[in-house]
């Protein structure tokens, strides 16, 4: 993502949230320092010219699971969004992992040692669990900012994990970005990390405008599966058994 670009969506997104800009930079050297290496063309490798599914923690990722799981969809790439890595790993071991290390950790480590790829992401808030976590990862890490990036670093735009694992995607080439647990209403899933519900419906909004944009700005090729939630503008709805049909 051009920086040019994302500077006008990250300042009214520091403006709405009352972030700390200073601290997202420094967590940016933060991670910049610790990271071991970043080898994304292994990654783009993985993604580009393949369909993926990103997945949302939101109220529907276990019934979405089920549905994916029935209709033989599990074959595709799978990119898990934090939290949602600890149900989606019961069916299959996600391909990548995108977090701020906000949900269940342990499970994703699990799934890093067993070879999934792990994309994390450094702001303001995370600097501890980044420190904790980061130099235990000695192998597929990529490192992921939202201020403008120091060397080895990227910034794909977005900002919460889903949006930001469907950035990433879109940026790396993937074919086509399939939405799923991504509801993006007033419940919160289960999935979720600890947070604040009424910063939440805030972070879940910027969500849907970002995917919004992505959409409509870049072209990207992107739908949603997600059983229920909120329409996402710009974003349409296939259903899985459908979607399965020869096109």
């Amino acid at each position: 993502m051009e920086w040019s670009k994302w500077k006008p969506k990250y300042e009214g997104i520091v403006k709405k949230l009352k972030l700390n800009r200073t601290e997202d930079e420094r967590a940016a050297k933060i991670l910049n320092r610790l990271i071991n290496s970043s080898k994304l063309p292994d990654l783009k490798k993985l993604i580009e010219g393949n369909e993926c599914i990103v997945f949302g923690a939101g109220p529907s990722l276990e019934k979405d699971l089920e549905k994916l799981d029935e209709a033989g969809w599990l074959n595709k790439v799978l990119i898990s969004a934090d939290g949602a890595t600890s149900a989606v790993k019961r069916y299959r071991l996600p391909d990548v992992i995108v977090t701020d290390l906000d949900g269940d950790v342990e499970d994703q480590l699990d799934a890093w040692q067993k070879h999934s790829f792990l994309v994390v992401h450094a702001h303001g808030d995370n600097i501890q669990k980044v420190k904790e976590i980061v130099p235990r990862l000695t192998e597929r890490v990529i490192g992921t900012i939202q201020v403008n990036k120091p060397a080895q670093l990227y910034n794909f735009g977005g900002f919460t994990d889903g949006d930001r694992a469907a950035f990433m995607a879109y940026e790396l080439g993937a074919a086509k970005i399939i939405l799923s647990g991504m509801d993006l209403g007033e419940e919160i899933g289960e999935y979720t990390g600890h947070t604040n519900k009424e910063v939440k419906k805030m972070k879940l909004e910027i969500c849907e405008n970002l995917l919004s944009w992505l959409s409509k700005e870049f072209g990207a090729k992107i739908v949603n599966v997600t059983s229920e939630g909120r329409e996402i503008p710009q974003v349409p709805r296939e259903d899985i058994v459908e979607n399965q049909q020869v096109k």
